[in-house]
């Protein structure tokens, strides 16, 4: 039979609760490099399960022999630029949005824009209703993990992000993040712990500039105004925007609106969305 994880699962439930290891140990060794390779997060998960999590969670030589194998082969590897595979990860979740300008930079931007803009009570660690690096708050978060939205490259981000820091030792601290009764990635509820992770921030804060883009898409409305706007909205500044908008009755285009947003005094707003978008 292949092996996936509907089979390692057959082949774990089998065994006695106190021989699990040694059946995982068993289907590692007896698998090619490339079936490991082929496993989805499931299938993964169990066989570290069964090595390092369940009873009587004595973690043998065999068991690190086996571990160091999956972890060789498995398609979960070490990434080097987190920020980088939460916006392909985005973007591959939209294909037919226009996310050209959807950037690892931009995302730097961002927090730098935000940063120097906290209020002296924000840079002592005292936090309003938006919260970290990119001062989202939890109706932000709320759309990001909808499952309409970006909730599905979330829990591959996670997966890709940290399976391979849970295969380096049976010792860790990242067990935490997956479900190992649904063997799915643990989505928190709740923002707040969420942003004090900076690599799960970062998904956040990217995909929910997404969403500002896709709500930000006009027909006849340039890619980098698009962006404008877009950044516009996530900075907070819908109502005067739409007064902007109203006011030189212009529905589609920034500069028009930018002129008007100076006039009526938001100069640091306009400021903002131009060190954003460069």
């Amino acid at each position: 039979m292949p092996l996936d994880a509907a089979e390692i699962k057959r082949r774990l439930d089998a065994a006695p609760s106190n021989q699990k290891d040694n059946e995982a140990q068993n289907i590692i060794n007896g698998a090619t490099n490339s079936e490991l390779g082929s496993l989805d997060a499931e299938g993964v998960l169990r066989l570290y399960e069964a090595l390092a999590m369940l009873p009587p969670r004595i973690f043998s030589s065999n068991d690190k022999a086996a571990l160091t194998k999956l972890r060789t082969n498995t398609q979960f590897q070490p990434v080097t630029d987190n920020l980088e595979l939460a916006v392909n990860l985005i973007a591959r979740a939209r294909p037919n949005s226009d996310f050209t300008q959807l950037t690892s930079e931009l995302v730097t931007r961002i927090y730098a824009a935000e940063k120097k803009r906290l209020s002296w009570y924000e840079n002592i660690g005292i936090e309003g209703s938006t919260i970290g690096r990119g001062q989202l708050g939890q109706d932000a978060y709320t759309d990001v993990i909808d499952p309409v939205n970006f909730r599905n490259a979330f829990e591959e981000y996670i997966n890709r992000l940290f399976i391979p820091e849970l295969l380096k030792d049976e010792f860790t601290t990242h067990q935490h993040y997956w479900d190992f009764n649904s063997y799915k990635a643990q989505i928190q509820a709740s923002y707040s712990n969420v942003y004090r992770n900076n690599k799960l921030e970062d998904f956040v804060v990217a995909a929910y500039l997404g969403i500002r883009i896709n709500a930000a898409n006009r027909r006849g409305r340039s890619v980098t105004d698009t962006l404008r706007f877009a950044v516009a909205l996530y900075h907070g500044m819908r109502v005067m925007v739409v007064n902007a908008q109203n006011a030189v009755s212009d529905q589609i285009n920034w500069s028009p609106v930018e002129v008007e947003l100076r006039r009526q005094g938001h100069t640091d707003e306009v400021d903002y969305v131009n060190e954003v978008v460069k």
